[in-house]
C-alpha cells in the first residue's frame, strides 16, 4: 500500500510551456528521478515533440485557469501572457525563459520580472532541477503583482472625436 502521508507533504508543481512546447525544460525536469520524492509535478508539453516518461503531463487545457489552485507553485516559459494570468491569480512563480526561440523577448521578460522582485527566475534550464528544490525559499517574499487597468483607449477615443 502507498505511503499517502508522504504523498500529501510533496509540494505540487505545474510546469506551463505555453501553446509552441519547450522540451529541453520538458525533458530536463522529467528525467530528473530525484525530484519526485519532494515534488509531485505535472508538465504541460503544448506542441513540444518530447513526450514525459516519468511525469504526468498533457499538451494543453483550456481550464487551466479554473485549476489553479490545486498546486503550490509554477514553473513557466517567460510568456507575458501565462506570468501575468499567475501573478493576477496570487500564485508563486518561476520563470524559465526559453532561449531556443529566434526572438530574445522571453530572456528581457525575465528581467522584467525579476527585477521587480514579482518571480523567481532560473535562467538557464541546466540548472532547474537545482531551483526547483529552492523553490519554497526563493517564492517566498516576492512582491505580490497589481494589475493596472489600461484605459488609455477610451481617452483616445475621446479626443479623436471630440
Amino acid at each position: 500500500m502507498p505511503n499517502l502521508q508522504g504523498a500529501s507533504k510533496r509540494k505540487r508543481i505545474l510546469v506551463i510551456t505555453g501553446t509552441t512546447g519547450f522540451d529541453s525544460l520538458v525533458r530536463n525536469i522529467d528525467e530528473n528521478r530525484e525530484l519526485e520524492g519532494g515534488f509531485d509535478i505535472t508538465l504541460q508539453t503544448g506542441d513540444g515533440a518530447y513526450k514525459p516518461r516519468y511525469k504526468s503531463f498533457f499538451d494543453f487545457d483550456k481550464g487551466l485557469k479554473n485549476r489553479l489552485s490545486e498546486y503550490d507553485f509554477f514553473i513557466t516559459h517567460a510568456g507575458a501572457g501565462t506570468i501575468f494570468m499567475l501573478l493576477e491569480q496570487k500564485m508563486r512563480v518561476l520563470v524559465v525563459p526559453n532561449t531556443e526561440r529566434a526572438d530574445k523577448h522571453q530572456i528581457e521578460l525575465a528581467q522584467y520580472v525579476k527585477s521587480n522582485n514579482l518571480c523567481a527566475v532560473c535562467q538557464n534550464v541546466s540548472d532547474v532541477a537545482m531551483a526547483i528544490t529552492e523553490i519554497d525559499r526563493t517564492t517566498q517574499n516576492l512582491q505580490p503583482y497589481e494589475k493596472v487597468e489600461f484605459n488609455a483607449v477610451r481617452d483616445l477615443l475621446r479626443y479623436i472625436y471630440e
